[in-house]
């Protein structure tokens, strides 16, 4: 994309970053799009805020851009939580003090003392163990829309490649898996893979929801055309045949195909 498209639309990538309301981020739509600027607006989803991004989801919906829909999905980042960043270190010895006690009184026992800071020490490791948990969960609301959006349009070929290159190539494992569970649940997009020989897809689309019963169900999709597997030396396939199929005599099928 030429360097001077973005000078003529920089008040409209701001408006999308910034989104102060969502009147500008509809008037920056207009503008990007009465200039049939994709390019542009696939390029500011993965960074928009979340009031720009919910826009530019539906738009690019309503023209059918499932490219730029998939690439978001992979690569745009949930904006960190307030709070994450904080840092959970302290007095290594937390203060206790009887302040009602006179001056020259013996104050809290000591053993109470260490108690009460074991179980302050403790409470503050618990948070910091949660506080890194939830900065590893990234559950971005937009990539869960986009998933959401694509599945509703299944079987639409070039909304399932979507989900598919999702699959294949989020870094994101929630998203990721979701995808997968969306293309796993549905049967005619299953069997349009099987049927296309897109078996290493499937195997991809096993792993990822990192289910028995989707690896079974796969299996048995594949095993359907297990002739022209065995005719095409598709090993991966046969293998996740022979290793996941519910049927004991079609395991040993898939075990003498590949001897």
């Amino acid at each position: 994309m030429d360097l001077d498209i973005l000078s003529q639309y920089s008040r409209q990538v701001r408006a999308m970053i910034e989104a102060a309301t969502s009147s500008d981020v509809e008037q920056a739509l207009d503008r990007l799009i009465d200039g049939d600027r994709w390019d542009l607006l696939a390029r500011l989803l993965p960074t928009a805020s979340e009031l720009a991004a919910r826009r530019v989801v539906a738009r690019l919906l309503e023209h059918d851009e499932y490219e730029s829909l998939a690439w978001a999905a992979c690569l745009r980042r949930q904006p960190r939580q307030l709070g994450l960043e904080a840092s959970t270190t302290g007095p290594s010895r937390p203060i206790l003090r009887d302040f009602e006690a006179e001056e020259d009184a013996e104050g809290i026992p000591e053993h109470i003392i260490a108690e009460a800071q074991e179980i302050s020490a403790g409470a503050a490791q618990r948070r910091g163990v949660s506080m890194r948990k939830a900065a590893q969960v990234d559950h971005d609301p937009i990539r869960d829309l986009i998933i959401k959006q694509l599945a509703d349009r299944l079987p639409n070929s070039s909304a399932g490649q979507a989900l598919l290159t999702i699959v294949k190539a989020c870094p994101f494992t929630h998203t990721q898996r979701e995808a997968a569970m969306k293309l796993a649940n549905h049967k005619q997009w299953i069997q349009q893979l099987a049927h296309a020989q897109c078996t290493s897809d499937m195997i991809a689309i096993s792993n990822s929801t990192r289910l028995q019963a989707v690896a079974q169900n796969i299996a048995r999709a594949m095993s359907q055309h297990l002739a022209q597997l065995q005719q095409d030396s598709d090993e991966a396939a046969i293998g996740f045949i022979a290793e996941n199929h519910p049927d004991h005599e079609m395991r040993q099928a898939a075990h003498t195909a590949l001897s």
